[in-house]
């Protein structure tokens, strides 16, 4: 662990680099079929989690991950890249979502968007 933290110090811009691959790669797989604001929604909770637990996005639990295809990848590592370095979250504190016609979430909704419902899940933090 201590290795790994000299390497984000001494390359912070590789940390990002992996950070933003790893959101990419969550964006792609959990909500490809959503609008922009979907997209955008994911990735924000997902850092939401990753802030929650203490872990980085790359090791995040409770999320699927699959690499966008080679034509779309640099939009989606660009769109992840820019929600890890903007500071304003649509979606609040949640940090975990549904996508299921009777969700089974157990914490306090912060908002429901395309097909996906967002909240801050009891016990994660």
């Amino acid at each position: 662990m201590k290795i790994l933290g000299l390497v984000l110090i001494l390359f912070p811009a590789l940390a990002l680099s992996s950070e933003a691959e790893c959101l990419a790669s969550i964006m792609h797989s959990e909500a490809s079929g959503e609008s922009l604001e979907g997209l955008i929604s994911v990735a924000q909770a997902s850092i939401n989690r990753s802030r929650a637990t203490k872990r980085l996005i790359c090791s995040i639990r409770g999320v699927t991950r699959k690499k966008p295809p080679f034509s779309i990848a640099q939009h989606y590592t660009a769109l992840a890249q820019s929600i890890l370095d903007g500071g304003v979250s649509i979606v609040g504190r949640a940090d975990s979502w549904e996508r299921a016609l009777r969700p089974r979430y157990a914490g306090k909704i912060t908002r429901r968007i395309g097909k996906h419902t967002f909240y801050v899940m009891k016990g994660l933090r």
